[in-house]
């Protein structure tokens, strides 16, 4: 019988600007951060460790300042000795990052015709975290919504490696070869970040970019236009940061889920070359609701019901407005992921059509069951 494959992840953007009161009383200056990491645990106790996480982290946290690497890497240290989780990489343009890489960054503020889809007020300095320098100069990280497509093929696969390297060096991972999934910063992962992934070593062998541009109607414009270029079927011109011919060559048809009934079980694991993509079909809480990602598993349960091949759904959250009590009860976004689950656990009760993997752990299942049928 064919099984529903749910995979969810935790985007971990570097965003762990101040929050002010009344939301955070203390004036802990690593609110959203410290409440992420706790939002964490919550989900894992209430799940008993058996719903593993994928964390795609972008390595900013380790490239600010010595004080702050320390503070971040010990916080995720201890929690990934309790966590059933992967550790995956997350790149975001912040120049802070592009320095640590030996990039030079683009600079939407000395450059404001780069583009860039974070607010266009604050002088380009868009979604941007103040912090000191190892010289106690007072900072400003900014180019989070710079897309990584508009770097080289040559400087991406840089940034991936060193991105890669400030894991292992900073004791999250053992290894480069622990680290083989990958989503790009605002799913902007264009034809030369795919080569890219491809191109360093060891090469990444999971994709999880793609996406429905629709879930971003109702926020981000400028967001939302480019990514329905990017996994829309239209072809994109090559020397684009929108270029999409390699996504085009496995997804004919683009992504197109939240308006077709059957479009979680059309947005499926594809090979993309040598790379494994894997669809964030349900999304991030941030853009959708609970009962969104309820009704794309009740899809998905139905397809996998009418058919011998599993169906594979994503959903998940981001760190910093997942423990952020301005978008919950008491934690944040989080919330809405774990009600998803709650549901789908009383739904599923003891019918075993629903399984849980990381997502390097799905594809490799996804891949396992596609040489099956092969050799059948």
């Amino acid at each position: 019988m064919a099984k529903v494959i749910i995979t969810v992840t935790c985007d971990w953007d570097g965003l762990d600007y101040p929050l002010h009161e009344p939301h955070n009383p203390t004036g802990n200056l690593h609110f959203r951060f410290d409440r992420g990491v706790q939002a964490i645990e919550y989900f894992n106790n209430i799940f008993q460790n058996e719903i593993p996480l994928t964390h795609f982290i972008c390595p900013v946290y380790f490239t600010r300042s010595k004080f702050l690497s320390e503070y971040y890497s010990c916080a995720i240290a201890q929690l990934l000795q309790n966590s059933n989780c992967e550790i995956a990489l997350h790149i975001h343009g912040w120049i802070s990052l592009m320095h640590a890489c030996g990039v030079l960054p683009k600079d939407p503020v000395k450059d404001p015709t780069l583009p860039d889809w974070g607010v266009q007020e604050k002088d380009r300095y868009g979604l941007c975290v103040p912090y000191r320098n190892d010289d106690g100069e007072e900072m400003i990280d900014y180019g989070h919504g710079v897309p990584l497509g508009i770097y080289s093929q040559d400087e991406i696969a840089r940034i991936l490696e060193r991105g890669r390297a400030l894991f292992v060096e900073h004791k999250i991972i053992a290894s480069g070869h622990d680290c083989v999934s990958f989503r790009c910063g605002g799913w902007m992962a264009n034809d030369a970040v795919l080569r890219a992934l491809q191109m360093v070593v060891p090469p990444f062998q999971y994709e999880a970019s793609a996406v429905d541009a629709s879930f971003f109607a109702n926020g981000n414009s400028i967001l939302h236009d480019w990514l329905a270029r990017l996994w829309g079927a239209r072809p994109q011109s090559e020397q684009s940061f929108l270029s999409n011919s390699l996504f085009l060559s496995a997804y004919p048809q683009g992504i197109n889920i939240a308006s077709q009934a059957n479009g979680v079980s059309v947005a499926q694991p594809r090979m993309i070359e040598r790379l494994l993509e894997l669809p964030d079909t349900a999304i991030l809480a941030d853009y959708v609701s609970a009962d969104y990602m309820k009704e794309q598993i009740s899809r998905a349960l139905t397809a996998a019901s009418q058919q011998t091949s599993d169906v594979y759904v994503s959903l998940g959250f981001h760190l910093e407005s997942g423990g952020d009590p301005r978008f919950g009860n008491v934690y944040g976004h989080i919330e809405k992921v774990i009600e998803t689950l709650k549901y789908v656990e009383q739904q599923d009760a003891k019918q075993g059509r629903i399984q849980y993997f990381a997502i390097a752990e799905a594809g490799k299942r996804f891949l396992q069951s596609c040489d099956s049928n092969i050799n059948q």
